[in-house]
């Protein structure tokens, strides 16, 4: 593993990887019955498995950790299922989904590995769905909290870094205002306003049980996974300008404004949706003010369908923009450290191993990482590559996005490294001091692909 301060890893979350949807107790999800109910457009059904398999890390583990073991990383960002724990969402706790995620860590800890914990990945049991709504009911709140207190009493003296959810605008906006992820309910923007507003009260009630009563003495961190696109105006007007930040303030200011600044939604959101957008009381500023130990982002391929104005004028420039993001993200919201928690791009026309358009992108963000910390005074404390390896890529079906090829019509599901993964090892393996891993990067630039 990596032994320098700087976080080198890989992630994945428990829908895309483990499989074993319905086994050893584990209750269905959302994303297990939108997956059931929708046909996905496979580009090839003879090399797919079915939905419920994804990579099948539930029944290779041991596969899944000699594959973090050959990178060298120094950290994995996985998630926990919560139905696998809660099969209802609520206890009893499941035995054998506890044994799992508790020989996951214990395999980790042997290697050396840091284990960056996101407890929601989107895959919200079905019977808080069907029970409640889902996240349009506040007591969700309440029914997380539990969750998280499951998940700190039993694992949190292995864990380090927590991340309450993953990118709440993806679950509030696609999951119920327009439909397109899971939940999949088409409810328009009031509805996903309602859902943002529980979700943030979720993560803070979280952070706040962690800081209180687990932090002591397991010594960890919290955080909440933001992901963000990057724009800048064609011409530097001011109402280019505005309309760019109201752009940026409507998808990561929506929820990085109230955590990182005074609990309350942008100024621009609250003028623009005076009438649908809900009121925090004082008391819930308090609550969500300041619930971040870091600031976690992810950027990349998972914001492809950003929403904003369709008159504004702007040039959107998903990948090569990231140490613009990182230097505004500082200046906006002054995080004392960014932990880049996902960052990958799906490629295609690659061979079982050859992803030579991965290689290209991973050095272009070091890069963009070695210049924002020289020159913008930016603060990153890790980078994650996303993903570890093949597998099912919530409504685009299964995508080769991986670090490593899965075979997936073999029966222990082999993975191989692929030239993204060989070039990524080396990178961890040969920058282990602060200066000589920016120095190496810069120079690779010549010699790739």
């Amino acid at each position: 593993m990596a032994t320098s301060s700087f976080l080198w890893g890989a992630g994945s979350a428990a829908y895309q990887v483990e499989g074993a949807w319905n086994r050893d107790g584990k209750g269905p999800s959302v994303l297990d019955t939108l997956s059931q109910r929708s046909a996905v457009s496979l580009r090839n059904p003879a090399e797919w498995p079915s939905w419920d398999s994804g990579s099948s890390s539930y029944d290779h583990l041991e596969r899944d950790l000699d594959g973090l073991s050959a990178l060298a990383v120094s950290h994995y960002r996985f998630s926990l299922a919560w139905a696998r724990l809660l099969p209802n969402g609520t206890a009893p706790a499941n035995l054998a989904g506890l044994r799992y995620y508790a020989r996951l860590l214990s395999g980790l800890r042997q290697r050396g590995i840091e284990p960056v914990v996101t407890l929601y990945h989107w895959d919200l049991p079905q019977t808080l769905q069907d029970l409640y709504g889902g996240w349009e009911n506040p007591v969700l709140v309440e029914f997380f909290l539990d969750y998280a207190q499951l998940c700190f009493q039993h694992f949190g003296r292995h864990v380090r870094y927590w991340l309450t959810i993953d990118n709440p605008y993806l679950v509030a906006w696609h999951g119920y205002a327009t439909g397109r992820l899971a939940r999949g309910l088409r409810g328009g923007r009031k509805l996903g306003y309602k859902v943002a507003h529980n979700l943030l009260k979720a993560h803070a009630k979280v952070w706040h049980l962690y800081n209180d009563n687990f932090r002591p003495a397991q010594k960890g961190q919290v955080s909440i996974a933001l992901s963000s696109h990057w724009i800048k105006p064609q011409n530097m007007t001011e109402k280019n300008i505005k309309s760019c930040q109201k752009s940026l303030d409507f998808v990561l200011g929506w929820f990085a404004k109230p955590i990182f600044t005074d609990g309350d939604y942008p100024q621009s959101m609250k003028r623009y949706l005076s009438l649908t957008l809900p009121e925090f009381t004082d008391a819930e500023k308090n609550l969500i003010r300041g619930t971040a130990d870091f600031f976690a982002l992810s950027f990349g391929a998972t914001l492809s369908f950003t929403r904003v104005d369709p008159d504004m004028l702007f040039q959107q420039q998903q990948t090569l923009n990231l140490r613009q993001l990182l230097y505004w993200i500082s200046r906006e919201y002054n995080p004392s450290q960014i932990f880049i928690v996902e960052n990958g791009w799906y490629v295609s026309g690659s061979t079982k191993t050859d992803d030579c358009l991965t290689h290209r992108e991973i050095s272009y963000v070091f890069v963009v990482y070695s210049s924002a910390i020289r020159y913008d005074g930016v603060t990153v404390m890790g980078y994650t590559v996303w993903s570890l390896m093949d597998g099912f890529e919530w409504f685009r079906g299964y995508v080769r996005r991986g670090l490593f090829y899965v075979d997936f019509q073999s029966q222990d599901k082999k993975m191989i490294m692929k030239s993204s993964g060989l070039f990524y090892q080396k990178v961890i393996q040969d920058n282990e001091s602060h200066q000589n891993r920016w120095k190496w990067c810069s120079e690779s630039q010549a010699s790739l692909c």
